[in-house]
């Protein structure tokens, strides 16, 4: 596996995606994780009108917008030597203080208990 990702090739692969990412991408403040997703799949257009842009892109920017906080606590937690499963416990105690008929934090503007504060349903034995 090593031999293959130094191989001239594949190394003018890694250039060319780099190199046909839109002025969008290339300033975006989330490239870090898709890194422009896959070349053949740059068929929408930017806002700014410029074509290339991965067709995903809407999705990625508010995907990991939406994690960016519970994994810079997780990469806190590891960086102290702690468990990052300790943020399930705030997590937690934050639902328990929300009320059931509250707004969900997600935005759906459905109540808690009908979106995200649903418990899981337990099987009948």
């Amino acid at each position: 596996m090593l031999d293959l990702i130094v191989l001239p090739r594949q190394r003018q692969f890694g250039r060319d995606k780099r190199d046909t990412l839109t002025r969008y991408c290339r300033d975006c403040d989330v490239r870090f994780a898709c890194n422009g997703g896959c070349p053949k799949d740059r068929f929408a257009t930017t806002p700014d009108g410029e074509p290339g842009l991965h067709y995903l892109c809407p999705g990625y920017k508010d995907f990991f917008h939406h994690v960016a906080g519970p994994v810079e606590a997780m990469s806190a937690l590891l960086r102290a030597n702690r468990a990052p499963a300790e943020l399930m416990a705030a997590y937690a105690a934050q639902d328990a203080r929300r009320g059931r008929n509250d707004p969900c934090t997600c935005g759906s503007g459905r109540k808690w208990k009908r979106c995200h504060g649903t418990p899981a349903t337990a099987t009948a034995v």
